[in-house]
């Protein structure tokens, strides 16, 4: 595997984030790697390491997620994770990258320049709408969790509530989209070895942002996860201009 060093470190650094703020580890570590491997191999070992980390996050979060918003969630991914699969399989490799990265991009500006709209309530429909297009980021760049906290933001959900809320619905979305990408015949024998080489970082990042979350009791996520989503995804935007360009 071509810079497997990098890649240790920055799913370790993903995994960090992902156990203090319950999101943001595929978003970090997709468009990191996408900068040394192909999606087609990075977004698949992504989805099994971000499961995989979710497992031990679990046990709390039953305890504090928001059923009806998940339910509701999950409703609307199962209609765009088959979207997000035909974009994986047939947007070219290069254009994928690019288009990975102004999501990103995108969503990071989204929430750093967010309007106040105080404590806005859930809406059926915009809800699973959301859900829907989460699933297709989810299947397509596993970047599904962004969506979920773009909306999030505005509703009167408890940090504490949206944090376990996001564990459990992206623990479910991994699975589905996995299910989906194996029937496909994305998933062969070469996304082996970088899932056990980076497994035990992978985990052991996910425990240690676990451990600050319930030490010190964030009131936002902001000031750690976004510096380092805003710096991958304009480096991943300017080297995909440079490649096609």
């Amino acid at each position: 595997m071509e810079h497997l060093e990098w890649a240790t470190v920055l799913v370790a650094i993903a995994a960090l984030v992902r156990g203090y703020t319950g999101f943001g580890f595929a978003a970090i570590a997709i468009t990191g790697l996408n900068l040394i491997w192909p999606p087609q191999l990075s977004v698949p070992v992504i989805l099994l390491l971000d499961l995989i980390g979710s497992l031990g996050l679990l046990g709390a979060a039953s305890k504090a997620f928001s059923k009806p918003l998940v339910v509701r969630l999950g409703l609307g991914a199962l209609a765009g994770i088959p979207v997000g699969l035909l974009v994986l399989t047939q947007v070219p490799e290069s254009w994928l990258k690019l288009l990975i990265s102004i999501c990103v991009l995108a969503m990071t500006l989204a929430l750093i320049w967010r309007p106040r709209q105080g404590n806005r309530p859930l809406s059926n429909g915009i809800t699973s709408l959301i859900g829907a297009v989460s699933g297709a980021f989810t299947a397509a760049a596993s970047v599904g969790g962004l969506p979920v906290v773009c909306y999030l933001l505005g509703t009167g959900l408890s940090a504490r509530a949206q944090r376990a809320s996001m564990v459990v619905f992206l623990a479910a979305t991994d699975l589905l989209a996995l299910l989906v990408l194996y029937l496909h015949g994305v998933f062969d024998a070469s996304l082996l070895a970088p899932f056990l080489m980076l497994l035990l970082p992978t985990l052991a990042g996910v425990q240690l942002g676990q451990w600050g979350f319930h030490r010190f009791k964030p009131e936002s996520f902001h000031p750690v996860a976004l510096p380092v989503l805003t710096l991958l995804s304009v480096s991943g935007v300017g080297l995909g201009l440079y490649r096609i360009f």
